[in-house]
């Protein structure tokens, strides 16, 4: 009897062993099943959250070489150097007024991927955005600024070059550019020359923004402009703007010349060209070819003096002359500290500090085809 009782008793174990494997078995398999399926949803959101970091814009902009353009030649099929009244000789070689191309500021943006990557280029350089644009200023409040820098540049530049050939002309106020969409937009030109203000003349630029203030608010200002040699009355409308009454113009010092001279150069702005815009307009109105037939490039502003200013970019003016072609490169002796290091191989870098040594080098580099004897940027931060 003992033994049949152990017979009928010892399936019951084996039973209760299986129901417990089969569980655990069902635990380990949902448990397998479970990792793959967490791991792909956190890859998932881990991937979304690097892309949309990624796409997120950041307080920088990316300076990058921009087009090198022949200031005696074509720019978007239109002859950039028109001069008019004064007799003018033809010439050769090339004048380049050098630019940067600007990635993020107003109206535009850039990502961490973009500014990682430029880290690493050599031809680009990460600055932070206020150091460019500076903070509040809108994007058509940049085109405007740029364009009256470009404007004022030019005056100043051909102003220089008269100097240098003795030529006169009269210093005016004239308006420097116009905002877009700004009240004066339509009724004021960029380069219409200031003749007066409610009747009345002024001095300078400061004399005549008093004439201005002076009119009371929301009354449109009674202007008198000169344009293409006709005088005009005008009623210029203003709009509020930050709480006072404006007309969004600039108001620049300018020159009336003997002659008439157009520097078109599509939109592109700021003041860094007046060196070249310098010597293309003296090559223009001298004899012969000012460049020998070189491809000569540069960039600087000037001042009424003649004095060359630094400019911003020097690395990437110098990248983008050498990739349009360009020989030698005139460059600020105060862009100099920038520069050294960072000269494409292909060319030669000239450090100059007025018109004068633009205007030496560039007869030098005629005459020689090289640059010996003339100060070179690693000349200049040795002293």
């Amino acid at each position: 009897m003992g033994h049949n009782v152990g017979v009928i008793d010892a399936p019951a174990r084996p039973a209760r062993a299986r129901r417990a494997r089969a569980l655990l078995a069902r635990s380990i398999d949902d448990a397998q099943l479970a990792r793959p399926v967490t791991a792909l949803l956190s890859l998932v959101v881990l991937c979304v959250m690097i892309l949309g970091g990624s796409l997120l814009p950041v307080p920088y902009v990316i300076e990058r070489p921009g087009p090198a353009i022949d200031v005696l030649g074509e720019y978007e099929d239109e002859e950039i150097l028109v001069i008019d009244g004064a007799e003018t000789h033809p010439t050769e070689g090339a004048l380049m007024m050098t630019t940067v191309s600007v990635d993020g500021g107003p109206g535009f943006r850039v990502t961490p991927v973009e500014v990682v990557a430029a880290w690493f280029d050599r031809s680009k350089t990460v600055l932070p955005k206020e150091v460019v644009f500076p903070e509040g200023r809108t994007r058509e409040q940049t085109t405007l600024a740029n364009t009256a820098a470009m404007s004022s540049s030019q005056q100043g530049a051909v102003a220089v070059a008269l100097d240098e050939l003795g030529i006169e002309y009269r210093d005016v106020v004239m308006i420097a550019g116009v905002l877009t969409d700004g009240a004066a937009e339509g009724t004021l030109e960029g380069g219409d020359v200031i003749v007066s203000v409610g009747g009345e003349s002024a001095g300078g630029v400061d004399g005549y923004q008093r004439l201005i203030e002076a009119v009371p608010d929301g009354e449109p200002i009674p202007m008198t402009v000169r344009r293409d040699g006709e005088e005009l009355a005008l009623q210029v409308p203003t709009a509020p703007v930050d709480g006072a009454p404006r007309m969004g113009v600039i108001l620049a010092p300018g020159h009336e010349f003997p002659m008439d001279v157009e520097i078109s150069v599509g939109d592109i702005g700021g003041p860094s060209a007046g060196m070249i815009f310098s010597l293309s307009v003296y090559d223009e109105l001298t004899p012969g070819a000012l460049t020998g037939g070189h491809d000569i490039a540069g960039t600087g502003t000037i001042a009424a003096d003649g004095a060359v200013g630094p400019i911003g970019g020097i690395r990437q003016k110098m990248v983008g002359a050498s990739e349009t072609g360009a020989e030698f490169f005139l460059a600020p002796s105060k862009n100099c500290d920038e520069a050294v290091g960072h000269v494409p191989d292909e060319l030669d870098v000239v450090a100059v500090s007025t018109f004068e040594d633009a205007l030496t080098a560039t007869e030098t580099i005629a005459d020689t085809g090289s640059t010996e004897g003339l100060p070179t940027c690693e000349d200049v931060t040795t002293r």
